[in-house]
Formats: C-alpha cells, structure tokens, sequence
C-alpha cells in the first residue's frame, strides 16, 4: 500500500487533539506487530537451552510482504474501527486503545 500524506483536519475531524490521535494510532500499531509476532512463534515445541541457534535468514521464496502497521493503525483509526478511553494510572491520564 502506497502512503498518502494525511492532513491534519482529516484527524482533527477523529478527534479534537493530535497528541490523542497519535497515541491511539501508535498504541494499535503495536497491537498489530505483537499479534504478527506471534503468529510466527511455533508455541508446540520445546527446545532445550543448549539447542537454540542463530536465527536464519528468512527464505525469499517464504516472504510475504505485509502492509506497515503505522498505516493499518491509521486506516482502523480514520475508519472509526477503534475505540479508546481514558483510564486513571497513577495521578496521570493515559489512553487505551482496542479494535471495535
């Protein structure tokens, strides 16, 4: 997927405050590249400590290209795919996000 530059009243068109934007967009992103992180491990074998080895280069022929989450995380975000709140940590706001 090409990126496009976005304009700021797109996002302000979300929500009133960029910061706000950004950190819901960076926090999803982050969600996308665990969730693909994970879909890499194999969970169902167990190695012992002296059987691991350097990692190997990934194989061309196995590589699939995937879209950048940064623009998957702005595609759910102007979508209106993502849902956040405002959550009380420690005397500080922080924002959670979660796909919707």
């Amino acid at each position: 997927m090409k990126l496009e530059t976005l304009s700021f009243q797109e996002i302000l068109g979300h929500t009133p405050d960029v910061f706000e934007a950004v950190v819901v967009a960076g926090q999803r992103a982050r969600q996308i590249n665990a969730r693909r992180a994970a879909e890499r491990v194999d969970f169902t074998e167990e190695y012992p400590e002296e059987d691991y080895l350097p990692v190997e280069p990934i194989d061309e022929d196995d590589y699939i290209e995937e879209d950048k989450s940064t623009v998957l995380a702005m595609e759910d975000f102007l979508g209106e795919r993502l849902e956040w709140r405002f959550v009380e940590d420690e005397g500080e706001d922080a924002t959670e996000a979660s796909q919707g």
